[in-house]
């Protein structure tokens, strides 16, 4: 196979266009693997900007002596074989300003990320069994959460506590006994109702055939209510305290750890889940007061002050990333990042693009300056980043209690897993918003895609390259 061309990425908000690179690989070549330190002179910005960009590896550097007598010349000599040129200055993300300045893009009253359905529009408060049903039967008046089909716990007094003998059963009865007690879940038994909470003897881990539970209930002949062997559970509208109360360090930590990933990856959400499992605020590099109002109550204080668990940041560059100890970094498929962000960009209040930003050239520039940040963001953290744990998005929404239990491990604090369990139930809670609007088409063109694909292949090799898991299967084809 003869050499390829592939386009490797800069740091997006670098100030200076004063230069070009281009990178031929054979087939046993990976693109931007290998680098000389001396070719690339990262700018320098401002503390609290985006700084610099990756280290990449460079085959040919062109340095016009004078921007002004070479500019036309560095703007067609920097067209990518993909044909996506490198973009000017004006045409670069903006960077992140200063902790009072800094408003996120699209962060207002109502922002919610168009993916993981995370919304500020209300006070962090979360309530069992308002997102949307899963398959299964009926909710009981759209006042439960179906959660599926389990085996009858070992020692169901332990499990569940509270028992009620229901004649004349039904959904509706059920989960109306156990939110009159106060629990969260509500099995239904055949005859029997049993009220109680998520725990390790009941974590609702193991979901059986659905089958196994279609029993007709004695009241409601279009309802299913479960076996003595088999319990149909559904989550009722019952606040789980367990893990609901959070407050700042006793003490200033003595290290400082980054939860870093690039914008749209999901960063709030995963501090959400982060406060609820380890019972502490989380910081930011940045402030937002809309976070701060909505319960984030890190947000406020300086993110050297030692008073919370971990420092949310989307920085990249060598000397932001030493400034920490340690990091958990979050990595997500850069066709939901990039279209999450976007929404977020031009979204406002509503936090969705118009279609006339799809289609105009909000799209393909957005692209074409983002999407090479999305691949240095996470090799910068790789190549400069202290005891640096991997998360991908996809794996924490498929098996949140093994990936979180991860991340709190990391933040030194002991994982208990009934907490964990709290969380689990109410990962989403006020913030999933049903009927997310869904573009009737895919935005990403040809030579997006052929972009896109080549970074990825970088991202990946370089976990591979550190006996790391590589990126998730369906980051590619698409």
């Amino acid at each position: 196979m003869g050499p390829h061309t592939f386009p490797c990425p800069f740091h997006p908000t670098s100030r200076s266009p004063d230069f070009c690179i281009a990178l031929s690989v054979s087939s046993t070549q990976h693109p931007c693997l290998h680098f000389r330190d001396e070719d690339v002179k990262a700018p320098k910005l401002p503390r609290g900007k985006h700084r610099g960009r990756a280290e990449l590896p460079v085959w040919q550097v062109e340095t016009p002596s004078s921007r002004e007598e070479k500019q036309s010349e560095h703007q067609s000599s920097c067209v990518l074989t993909t044909g996506f040129p490198l973009p000017d200055q004006a045409a670069r993300p903006q960077p992140v300003g200063s902790r009072e300045e800094l408003q996120l893009p699209g962060v207002g009253p109502d922002w919610t990320d168009p993916e993981s359905g995370l919304s500020t529009s209300r006070p962090l408060q979360i309530h069992a069994g308002v997102g949307p049903s899963a398959v299964g039967p009926p909710d009981a008046d759209g006042s439960a959460v179906f959660r599926g089909c389990f085996r009858r716990p070992d020692n169901l007094s332990l499990a569940l506590p509270v028992t009620a003998a229901m004649p004349n059963m039904s959904v509706d009865k059920c989960v109306d006994l156990c939110t009159e007690k106060e629990y969260p879940l509500a099995a239904l038994a055949g005859n029997a109702c049993h009220c109680g909470f998520p725990t390790t003897r009941f974590p609702l881990h193991e979901r059986e055939d659905e089958q196994l539970c279609a029993q007709k209930c004695s009241a409601e002949e279009f309802e299913s209510c479960g076996t003595p062997s088999y319990f149909i559970v559904y989550q009722t509208q019952v606040q789980d305290n367990r893990c609901m109360d959070r407050k700042f360090l006793p003490a200033k930590s003595k290290q400082l750890i980054a939860l870093a990933s690039f914008p749209g990856a999901g960063n709030t959400w995963a501090r959400h889940l982060i406060e609820l499992a380890t019972g502490f605020y989380t910081g930011s590099y940045y402030f937002d007061g809309s976070l701060y109002n909505k319960g984030f109550k890190g947000e406020r204080d300086h993110w050297r002050s030692g008073r919370t668990i971990c420092i949310k940041t989307h920085e990249s560059g060598q000397k932001e990333i030493e400034a920490f100890d340690a990091a958990i970094l979050l990595i997500r498929n850069p066709y939901k990042a990039l279209m999450a962000e976007f929404n977020r960009k031009y979204g406002g209040h509503i936090g969705f693009a118009a279609h006339a930003h799809w289609k105009g050239k909000e799209w393909p520039e957005f692209v074409r300056n983002y999407a090479p940040w999305w691949a240095t963001h996470t090799l910068d953290w790789l190549k400069f980043g202290k005891k640096v744990l991997v998360v991908h998005f996809e794996d924490l929404k498929q098996d949140l209690f093994v990936q979180l239990g991860r991340m709190v491990s990391l933040l030194g604090v002991a994982v208990r897993e009934d907490r964990l369990l709290c969380v689990e139930s109410q990962k989403d809670g006020n913030f999933k918003r049903s009927g997310l609007r869904k573009l009737e088409y895919d935005p990403y063109t040809a030579d997006m895609q052929k972009v896109i694909s080549a970074y990825i292949k970088m991202v990946d090799a370089a976990l591979k390259g550190r006996n790391l898991t590589g990126v998730p299967d369906d980051y590619y084809p698409r």
